[in-house]
């Protein structure tokens, strides 16, 4: 994609490294198990598309092909994510609804499967801050 922030590729590949915390996470796969869902993250002008099977990663593409399809998408600013992904992040950064309301993210499609499973979603797009920046 042209136009691609430096800053938001590394935040998207710091997201790409969550599938196997995720899997590993045995509360948080029985959370999602009712779960399975196309999803777009938009990390700034980064573009990542997650195939979530019975509350499993079952995929996460950087930059998926044109006209993949997904039910939900969730799109942020890098500062959004960034901020997001702090290991503590600060009031009014903490939460995916706060972050909407500062018109910092926009979430878009069929949002039913996001909401049913909000949590999990919630939990999912917050595990980059468990991860070290390495």
């Amino acid at each position: 994609m042209t136009g691609e922030d430096p800053d938001d590729a590394a935040l998207a590949a710091r997201f790409a490294r969550v599938p196997a915390p995720v899997n590993a996470d045995a509360s948080l796969r029985r959370r999602g198990a009712f779960l399975t869902t196309d999803m777009l993250v938009g990390i700034g002008s980064v573009p990542v598309h997650v195939s979530i099977v019975a509350g499993a990663i079952a995929g996460l593409d950087i930059q998926p092909g044109l006209m993949r399809s997904w039910r939900f998408a969730i799109r942020g600013s890098g500062r959004a994510w960034r901020e997001f992904w702090r290991p503590v992040p600060l009031p009014g950064w903490h939460d995916l609804f706060a972050l909407s309301k500062r018109g910092e993210l926009t979430m878009e499609g069929d949002l039913q499967p996001f909401v049913a499973n909000l949590q999990y979603i919630k939990d999912v797009l917050a595990a980059p801050r468990r991860l070290t920046e390495a």
